[in-house]
């Protein structure tokens, strides 16, 4: 028997309160200003236009670079510092002549897609492939073996590696120094009535059990302006349609996405694939709207994570995952053979569950997520503090009889899985 794990769970309920931790953060986050308050889904929309937009540059005058760019909301970084609405002009050199500046670069063919994807990353689509015979602004030796330290650190970490984005950078840097214009890209962030962003936040609450809580909540959410997204279960045994639904009329601005349990749902449906894109058509046939995301559920003991999750949310065709947490603020898709995914990965950064429960426990998360969000700040990128709702009013949870007796009727199944665990095993269907 793994009596660590009943400890755990009634230190967790006697210690872990979220709320004054969030309204903590809630506080601070509206007393810096410049925030997006965005759910995931609208994360991911705008990263994937800004992805592929690019900056129109062009001499229409002598010693004047206009900069201009279709993407709506679009911000341009100049020199790594200013950030400007687009169009303006800039004052260049005026050996420049009229017309249209691109910046180009040689790569390999197996590299194509890569680069286009790491440059959009990056803001500098207007950075585009020269034909093999044509000269090139960057050269493709400089470039490859870059691009093979970013795939190599992407595919084992879920992320870019800051060194390797530093030395791209520098290289591009100087092309654009060579043509005589300034380094500019599109700023990470989009702007607000001309204001540009300088950080997002985008709560993630995983909705294990208190669906109930989801509305107080939102509650709390609504005089800071923050819209958030909350991933639910449609297959779980402590709530079902009617109370999806039901939280659907209080759901406002904020998101309803796909907390994912492949692994359990296998059974039900075929297979983890199978199980994806079920789970996926029944959360849209209740909520009668697209389910555009995904994280994976590790409750009940049981891991929902296998060599098959990141293949079973691909082949589903969703438009994002929160899968990761590896300290990196921006979203990115990642590396797939010679291309990448089409799923946008969006990171994850810290969660109440990480702190160990006690008396200091809504003191020491409300410590751990301000700094994140300071760290988001420094990277122009996107914070995604990790909730479970249960943890804002047990009380309330439990005052609904209906959740009284679903929680009674798991309690035999939790405690015979308990007695099965060794001690140190965190899931019963792990090793570990």
């Amino acid at each position: 028997m793994n009596l660590g794990m009943l400890q755990r769970a009634f230190l967790r309920h006697r210690y872990v309160k979220n709320r004054p931790a969030y309204e903590g953060l809630l506080r601070h986050i509206d007393a810096h200003g410049d925030v997006w308050k965005a759910p995931q889904r609208d994360v991911a929309a705008w990263w994937e236009a800004r992805q592929v937009a690019a900056l129109d540059l062009r001499v229409a005058e002598r010693e004047t670079l206009q900069i201009g760019c279709a993407l709506e909301g679009a911000v341009v970084e100049i020199d790594g510092g200013e950030l400007r609405i687009p169009p303006f002009t800039h004052p260049i050199s005026a050996s420049q002549a009229p017309g249209a500046i691109e910046i180009t670069f040689h790569c390999g063919s197996a590299d194509q897609d890569f680069a286009m994807e790491v440059f959009g990353h990056l803001g500098y689509r207007h950075i585009v492939p020269a034909y093999l015979n044509d000269a090139a602004d960057i050269r493709k030796e400089t470039l490859e073996p870059i691009y093979a330290r970013l795939r190599e650190t992407a595919a084992a970490h879920q992320r870019y590696g800051d060194e390797d984005l530093s030395s791209l950078r520098s290289v591009i840097r100087s092309a654009h120094q060579r043509r005589g214009i300034p380094d500019l890209r599109l700023w990470t962030l989009p702007h607000r009535k001309g204001r540009p962003y300088r950080v997002c936040v985008s709560p993630r609450f995983d909705v294990d059990r208190a669906i109930v809580n989801m509305p107080l909540i939102h509650d709390l959410e609504g005089p800071y302006g923050m819209r958030s997204t909350a991933y639910v279960r449609p297959c779980g045994p402590f709530y079902g349609a009617r109370e999806i639904r039901r939280y659907l009329k209080r759901l406002g601005g904020n998101e309803i996405a796909l907390h994912g349990e492949f692994v359990t749902t296998a059974g039900r449906f075929g297979d983890e694939f199978k199980a994806a894109a079920g789970e996926k058509r029944l959360l849209e046939f209740i909520t009668g709207m697209e389910a555009a995301g995904i994280c994976m559920h590790g409750g009940e003991l049981s891991s929902n994570m296998s060599n098959n999750t990141r293949p079973a949310i691909e082949a589903a065709r969703f438009k994002y995952e929160t899968l990761y947490r590896n300290g990196y603020f921006l979203p990115l898709h990642l590396p797939s053979g010679m291309g990448t995914l089409r799923t946008l990965s969006i990171g994850q950064h810290f969660a109440d569950l990480n702190v160990k429960p006690g008396p200091g426990f809504a003191d020491e998360l409300l410590s751990a997520f301000i700094d994140r969000f300071s760290k988001a700040v420094a990277a122009g990128g996107f914070f995604v503090p990790v909730l479970h709702p249960l943890f804002f009013d047990f009380a309330h949870y439990l005052a609904d009889v209906e959740n009284l007796f679903r929680l009674g009727a798991y309690m035999p199944k939790y405690a015979a899985s308990v007695a099965r665990m060794r001690r140190g095993q965190s899931y019963l269907n792990k090793t570990y």
